[in-house]
């Protein structure tokens, strides 16, 4: 037998190959159930997967076999990740479904990746960009809204008046569906009152005035107006700017939890650990201050070297 893919005839897998699996996995409810952009992503991870060991028995891959797909990968060690990732959720399944008895990418080391991502934007970032992008236009708008709430790209461009409850953006997080809470702040409370839209999203493109159509549409169009206005950064790093600001205004991980939609502690902790080390750090010095330690130092440095 021969199953269509697109207008290419390929060949029906044979049963318990790894391909075999993979084409129960994308039509299941637990694949189903992702979102779209999750479903193409992995999809597209388990496609190159297939494409060297999709004739593979399901017994025969083992976590050494899973370490040498890692390994492949080596050069692009982000890829490496989600490989791992994507053929432990495969698997998963498949131990729930009853079609293997365990999950051969459990236990198979990550490999490291450092990045730092996009940085946090400077004051003198933010003074540039207001500077270039009068109050009024979208482009002023769009950084009012990413600043003050600290929402991902990926659910700015949708926020509307419908939103607003008390006081307060509501908003389910597209990433992990987690609630988030955004308290208004003042002065984009007066902005948001002052600003009129027919739409159910403030943010709308400057050409035809409508609201984006996709997060990529306004990521693209509001680094546009960044590289407008000799800012480097990017929509992300507005919120890890508001994330860093409240971390060392004292909040919680609990606090940023909410406010930034994070189920786990992992990332809050990371900015209060953060802030917590800038705070000890300005401690310290303080304390050198108040012991008064300059004349000590200034005597060892006036001391002139022996012949």
């Amino acid at each position: 037998m021969r199953r269509q893919c697109g207008e290419e005839e390929v060949p029906t897998p044979s049963k318990h190959t790894l391909q075999w699996l993979v084409d129960k996995y994308v039509v299941s409810a637990a694949f189903k159930g992702l979102r779209d952009t999750t479903q193409t992503a992995r999809h597209n991870i388990l496609k190159v997967a297939c494409k060297t060991g999709g004739k593979l028995i399901l017994s025969q891959i083992d976590r050494k076999m899973i370490a040498a797909g890692r390994d492949r990968r080596a050069d692009t060690p982000f890829a490496a990740i989600s490989y791992l990732k994507v053929m432990g959720y495969l698997f998963e399944w498949a131990v729930d479904s009853g079609f293997v008895n365990d999950n051969p990418a459990k236990g198979v080391k990550k490999p490291k990746a450092k990045s730092q991502g996009f940085p946090p934007w400077t004051v003198t970032d933010i003074e540039n960009f207001y500077e270039k992008h009068e109050e009024g236009t979208q482009a002023r708008l769009a950084m009012d809204l990413l600043l003050f709430t600290g929402l991902r790209r990926s659910d700015v461009f949708r926020i509307g008046p419908q939103h607003i409850r008390d006081g307060i953006i509501e908003y389910r997080a597209s990433k992990n569906e987690e609630m988030t809470y955004s308290p208004i702040h003042p002065t984009l409370k007066a902005i948001l009152e002052n600003h009129q839209t027919t739409h159910l999203a403030y943010l709308v493109t400057p050409v035809h005035g409508r609201p984006f159509k996709s997060a990529a549409a306004f990521g693209n169009w509001f680094g546009e107006v960044c590289a407008e206005a000799g800012v480097g950064g990017r929509a992300h790093g507005l919120r890890k700017t508001l994330a860093t600001s409240l971390a060392e205004a004292g909040n919680s991980n609990s606090e940023l939890k909410a406010r930034f939609g994070w189920r786990s502690d992992a990332m809050a902790s990371l900015y209060t650990r953060s802030a917590n080390k800038r705070k000890l750090a300005i401690s310290g010095a303080t304390k050198l201050n108040e012991n008064n330690l300059s004349p000590h130092l200034n005597s060892v440095r006036g001391k002139q070297p022996k012949d």
